[in-house]
């Protein structure tokens, strides 16, 4: 399942490499990339992987969780 959660105060890349890197090893998220120029981190999670976890994991890293959103496109 592909989700997109913004967040706010994603100030550089190594912010967003930081965050991404700690979602990665987190139990149930399969793969995690942020973009500090959209305030946003594209993850993919297990379907046992409820949103308020996502919420927790973001938070403990420092960073606040405006929403989280199912991803849409054409390959998600």
């Amino acid at each position: 399942m592909k989700k997109v959660i913004e967040v706010s105060d994603l100030c550089c890349e190594r912010c967003a490499r930081r965050l991404a890197g700690t979602l990665e090893l987190s139990e149930g998220v399969v793969k995690a990339k942020a973009n500090y120029k959209k305030n946003s981190i594209f993850v993919e999670v297990l379907s046992t992987m409820p949103d308020e976890k996502l919420r927790e994991i973001v938070g403990e890293a420092g960073f606040e969780v405006l929403s989280i959103a199912p991803r849409k496109g054409l390959f998600a």
